[in-house]
This record gives C-alpha cells, sequence and structure tokens, in this order.
C-alpha cells in the first residue's frame, strides 16, 4: 500500500497486517479474539480507505473507473 498510496500509508499497512495475523489467530487457535468493536473499526477503516484508493484511481488511472459499478 505505501508503494502506490505514498508513505504516509505505511502505518494503515501495518494495521492491516495486524488485522490479518489476528484473524489467523481467531480463525485456527481459539473463538472470540476477535470483538464486535475490533470488526467496527477494521470495517470504518475499510470503508475510508476504500474512498481514498478510489479518489487515487480517479487522479491516476480513470481508465480503470471505467467498468466500476458502485456496489450498495
Amino acid at each position: 500500500m505505501p508503494l502506490i498510496l505514498g508513505k504516509m500509508r505505511e502505518e494503515d499497512a501495518k494495521y492491516l497486517d495486524a488485522c490479518r495475523m489476528k484473524r489467523n489467530v481467531v480463525e485456527y487457535d481459539y473463538v472470540g479474539g476477535a470483538t464486535a468493536d475490533d470488526a467496527n473499526e477494521l470495517v470504518g477503516f475499510t470503508e475510508e480507505l476504500r474512498e481514498e484508493v478510489l479518489i487515487w484511481i480517479k487522479n491516476n488511472h480513470p481508465q480503470l473507473l471505467s467498468n466500476y459499478i458502485e456496489s450498495p
């Protein structure tokens, strides 16, 4: 992510990697390791990230949006 969106997204990439590692532990080792608050935080983060990525694509590769369909 930092390679494309810039060095400022390095902490975000680390956050997503930590979420991935936590998911792996919860999925394979025990239940209850992730809370509803964890999930809500991740959903909020990904919604914001999605908007920023779409802006980046629009500014850098608008042709990629020609087939993009907004989902509900």
